[in-house]
């Protein structure tokens, strides 16, 4: 049986578990259907694989090799048991990149981030999760075999089941846009902030179907309730999680290459949520007077600015001074 054929099967089943009225197989689901997608990939890498070895791609090993007629060529070695090991999800992530495949891997790595917390972390499989993972899923496999493999979805998958994966996907997104419209109507005083709610989830599950309950709350005190269990929170219980995850990138890369860092502990409140790009905290809304620098227009950072300036330039201020 060829790769793309157990993609097929692998979501046709995944479908199929999601269908079941026992919640038991919603897991199941899960693992099938995020499975296809993974074989839709090797099978990109087996069509870009040599003719005279066309799995050379999948395979975990490969190596340069002399050919018989003395030429250089690569080769997959398979370990002594003879059992073969295939790319894993962070080999094709390289195998892509230097190749030029497209994928959206920032809704893979959210998919599998979901997969994993209703697996390991949470006691039953929440409805609206396993929808909002289905919803990902059917993005990936509607844009990856058109755009990569040159397929025609609903033929290749299959009419009844390609319509099921619309009609979740759908219904989700419109739940989705819903809970997005209730949240556009608040003051979120911060565009960090405002960034921020593409990560807001439920602290009860792990569902993104979270809308504001009524504008009456005064930031960062704004009432929310999760649309998929029912849980009512404030905004203050989740912001540290929200502007950490909207900054990660800012943070990583300060961390790994140097540079500012994106947040600070605040004097006020004594939380993580500092934002310096904003010179104010993302919590208590505690602000600094001046927000750049006068002279050099880099952020003054929480300590305050002497009269406008950043420690930096006070301090050749006071050098030049003293002169």
């Amino acid at each position: 049986m060829s790769i793309l054929q157990n993609a097929i099967n692998s979501i046709q089943v995944g479908v199929e578990d999601y269908q079941s009225k026992d919640p038991r197989r919603h897991a199941s689901a899960v693992r099938n259907i995020s499975a296809g997608i993974l074989l839709l990939y090797k099978e990109k890498l087996c069509r870009l694989s040599p003719d005279e070895d066309p799995h050379l791609l999948i395979m975990k090993d490969i190596r340069p090799a002399v050919n018989e007629n003395g030429k250089l060529c690569f080769k997959s070695f398979a370990e002594k048991s003879g059992k073969v090991k295939t790319v894993d999800v962070s080999d094709i992530q390289k195998l892509f990149s230097s190749l030029n495949v497209k994928t959206d891997w920032d809704k893979f790595n959210k998919m599998n981030r979901l997969r994993n917390d209703i697996e390991h972390f949470y006691s039953k499989e929440e409805p609206d999760a396993i929808r909002e993972i289905i919803s990902e899923c059917f993005l990936l496999i509607r844009d990856f075999l058109i755009s990569e493999l040159g397929e025609e979805p609903v033929q290749i998958i299959g009419a009844e089941c390609w319509n099921e994966l619309l009609e979740v996907s759908e219904i989700y997104e419109k739940e989705l846009a819903a809970c997005k419209l209730s949240r556009s109507k608040v003051d979120w005083q911060f565009s960090t902030v405002y960034r921020s709610l593409d990560h807001l989830r439920c602290k009860e599950c792990p569902s993104e179907l979270v809308k504001v309950a009524d504008n009456e709350g005064t930031y960062p005190d704004i009432n929310l309730v999760c649309c998929s269990c029912g849980h009512e929170f404030i905004f203050s219980d989740v912001v540290v999680q929200c502007v950490h995850d909207e900054l990660f990138a800012d943070a990583y890369e300060a961390m790994t290459q140097g540079g500012e860092y994106p947040w600070d502990d605040c004097d006020e409140c004594g939380l993580p949520t500092f934002v310096v790009e904003e010179s104010a905290c993302m919590h208590c809304c505690n602000k600094i007077e001046y927000e750049r620098c006068l002279e050099c227009k880099e952020p003054v950072g929480e300590y305050g600015a002497y009269e406008g300036l950043c420690d930096r330039c006070a301090y050749i201020h006071d050098m030049m001074n003293k002169d």
